[in-house]
């Protein structure tokens, strides 16, 4: 018998759901609904799903937000379901729980700061000219593919001193960890390994030779965990910027009354891009127990693994209205870029990428709307990923 088989006999009918969150109902046509509909459909607070291997799914915020922060209980170890899929995939410092994880933690940190992102700043908004550019004359487009993707792997690359052309070598949006012979993260490592290998010998000032250059507890970052370090920031700072991206211009082509308020008072959006961050999660984490513990009722035991959907700033026990974009709501904490000690050290490089962006594509196309006859394609996943998009104007 199979181990998920075995561990739905001792759980109550009523917990257990054919829930695969790589094809979740209506997740290609509304990612962030279809999730919405699960956590109303379902009164339990936690779910069991025989699906990707059997694993734990949390549908409550407050149960997400202390998972999340629960490094001592719940193991980042892995981090994908099904678990042999996380096995494959261990990843420095993604994929290891304090005290490991902060001296890589504080390494990413110290090369990522505000200050370097503002002194970067004139180089994004470059790449982001260029980006609309190539499609502002047609006055239409399939915006993830002719625009959005050509955005934050140029940015790394610009950040990290490494020419602009290499960014075709690198893999697709939205491509999951099982979909080649030859492992996502291990060809993005692949990509850097050279230049590590060039920084650590040649270190100049950007953002890889500060990654790779560190040290760690006292002593020089070895090449490979240079390599993992590198790819956790390149990785990390790719697909979530592309799917944010499509998701924020997928509800400003549909809803003209907010695109408006944006166009006519652009000092607004800075503070605008922290409600499309909270209104538009995409990250489905897992973790795994390290300890039995019982949530709702129902004891997990150490081993189980446990799904953290895009979720927790969708709750209305939360943020009143949730599913509204409100552009005057109070900032409050969110999971949109993870949380504790996991908390996305990229986080402001990203809102600056979407906030310079959304300056410009207002400045030059402020009116746009879905292409006639065309809807949003999505899809679910690690990556809630937004597949389509087009735009006319």
């Amino acid at each position: 018998m199979e181990a998920d088989q075995c561990a739905t006999l001792s759980i109550p009918v009523e917990r257990i759901v054919d829930i695969d969150i790589y094809n979740i109902p209506g997740a290609d046509h509304d990612l962030h609904w279809a999730w919405r509909k699960i956590q109303k459909e379902y009164p339990h607070r936690i779910l069991w799903t025989p699906c990707n291997g059997g694993h734990w799914l949390v549908t409550r915020a407050d149960d997400i937000a202390r998972i999340y922060a629960d490094h001592k209980n719940f193991s980042s170890r892995i981090t994908i379901v099904p678990k042999k899929w996380g096995e494959k995939f261990p990843l420095r410092p993604t994929t290891l729980d304090p005290p490991e994880h902060r001296p890589y933690r504080k390494l990413m940190t110290a090369a990522l700061t505000r200050t370097h992102v503002q002194a970067g700043a004139s180089g994004i908004k470059v790449i982001i000219a260029e980006a609309i550019a190539r499609v502002l004359t047609l006055r239409h487009c399939e915006f993830i593919n002719d625009v959005a993707i050509m955005i934050p792997a140029r940015v790394f690359l610009h950040m990290a001193a490494i020419p602009d052309e290499c960014a075709a070598q690198l893999p697709r949006y939205g491509e999951e960890p099982n979909a080649s012979n030859v492992p996502v993260m291990d060809r993005f490592a692949n990509f850097l390994r050279p230049w590590v290998i060039e920084r650590q010998a040649c270190p100049g000032d950007d953002l890889l030779s500060r990654l790779v250059c560190g040290e760690l507890d006292g002593r020089p970052i070895s090449e490979d965990e240079a390599v993992d370090v590198a790819t956790a920031m390149l990785t990390g700072g790719i697909d979530t910027v592309v799917s944010i991206l499509g998701f924020i211009m997928s509800f400003l082509a549909q809803h003209p009354e907010h695109r408006q308020v944006l166009v006519y008072n652009p000092e607004l959006i800075a503070s605008a891009v922290p409600e499309f961050i909270r209104r538009f999660p995409i990250m489905t984490k897992a973790r795994q127990l390290k300890t039995d513990q019982v949530i709702d009722g129902m004891l997990l035991k150490a081993g189980d693994m446990i799904v953290l959907p895009p979720l927790q700033s969708l709750d209305e026990k939360l943020f009143d209205s949730p599913m509204e974009v409100d552009f005057s709501r109070p900032l409050a904490p969110n999971m949109t870029f993870g949380s504790g000690v996991h908390f996305c050290p990229g986080t402001f490089l990203a809102s600056t990428e979407l906030e310079l962006f959304l300056c410009e594509w207002l400045d030059q196309i402020p009116e746009f709307r879905l292409q006639a006859h065309s809807q949003p394609k999505m899809s679910s996943g690690i990556l809630g990923a937004m597949l389509e998009l087009k735009l006319q104007w």
